[in-house]
């Protein structure tokens, strides 16, 4: 990480805020963590995917694909840690 890292994921955590309106602090940090596992799961399938590990589908994904997936969750989870620490 650099020095511009945590005022970088402070503005996308803002950004994605300005979309809940008035809800609860909480309730917008268990929406994020949901996300998160949202996101891997996609992950996980498109590893699945990428690698032709479901016998019936065969190869689904590419490796772009796969790695568009751990971006988004990588993303997810770090815009996710800041209202964490803010709502602790």
């Amino acid at each position: 990480m650099t020095d511009a890292t945590p005022a970088l994921l402070a503005y996308l955590s803002r950004w994605l805020d300005e979309s809940q309106g008035d809800r609860d602090a909480e309730a917008v940090l268990w929406g994020r963590v949901a996300k998160v596992s949202e996101g891997a799961g996609e992950a996980i399938a498109a590893l699945i995917g990428a690698t032709g590990h479901h016998p019936r589908t065969g190869t689904t994904h590419s490796h772009d694909e796969l790695v568009d997936e751990f971006f988004d969750v990588a993303i997810t989870a770090m815009t996710t840690a800041e209202p964490a620490t803010v709502t602790t």
